[in-house]
């Protein structure tokens, strides 16, 4: 069921997606009423649906259909497609998050030298060592780690989903409303998107690799954990990894 408030705690992956709907569906009525103002024919077109929709009577502010209806539709679209693992997809973002995050904290953790294994090769081999050392511990109903832990994990990547859904929303904003002739608040949108996403994505994805760093150290906190990892690491050569010399 979807949940009514975007700031409720994030529990589990669907709750996640929850919060991501909502606040999409934010950034896409900003991103409507950003483009009704600057595009009459647009407007015009929109004017037609624009009866009033109430929620709870007088304690919200109706919202006209015509701003509604078109985020709702980009909320709900993103939310099927699940357009913020698409964009993962397509930039890698997450493969490098697991490689150069998760991946490269484990064999830390393990004294495991990784120096003769290629990018390449971590990248092949990711999923299969992060089905094995790492989601099992914290996926699933039944977690093993601190459920806390994983729910400040959830939280922190929700935020980050959300800053990139959001980006790409108003970066096709910034373009619509160029190709619509409206230059300077095209481009007044495309530059002010791109400062904030440049200031606030790294920080968000840096709050969570410290989760991801909290979460593996609580997985090889346990002996039989731990051995379970390094056989992970064992099967990307199909020998055991040498484990790092001391400085």
């Amino acid at each position: 069921m979807l949940q009514r408030n975007p700031l409720a705690p994030v529990t589990d992956y669907q709750s996640m997606l929850n919060r991501i709907f909502w606040f999409t569906t934010a950034a896409a009525l900003a991103a409507t009423w950003l483009l009704r103002r600057h595009i009459p024919e647009l407007n015009s077109l929109l004017a037609e649906i624009d009866f009033t929709i109430e929620f709870g009577g007088d304690k919200i502010v109706p919202i006209p259909g015509g701003f509604l209806f078109p985020a709702l539709a980009v909320g709900i679209l993103t939310r099927i497609y699940r357009l913020h693992a698409r964009i993962s997809d397509w930039l890698g973002i997450r493969e490098c998050f697991d490689v150069d995050c998760v991946i490269a904290e484990l064999a830390d953790q393990l004294q495991i030298d990784l120096t003769p294994i290629s990018k390449e090769e971590l990248i092949e081999s990711r999923h299969a060592i992060m089905r094995t050392a790492f989601y099992p511990y914290v996926s699933g109903r039944d977690p093993e780690l601190d459920p806390q832990l994983i729910q400040q994990a959830l939280d922190a990547w929700s935020w980050f989903w959300i800053g990139i859904e959001a980006t790409l929303v108003f970066i096709l904003t910034g373009l619509a409303l160029i190709a619509g002739g409206v230059y300077a608040p095209g481009f007044q949108t495309i530059a002010a998107t791109l400062l904030l996403s440049a200031i606030g994505l790294p920080t968000m994805r840096n709050q969570c690799r410290r989760y991801a760093i909290a979460q593996v150290r609580a997985i090889l906190a346990d002996p039989n954990r731990k051995a379970t990892a390094r056989a992970a690491f064992a099967n990307l050569t199909g020998d055991h990894l040498p484990f790092r010399r001391a400085a």
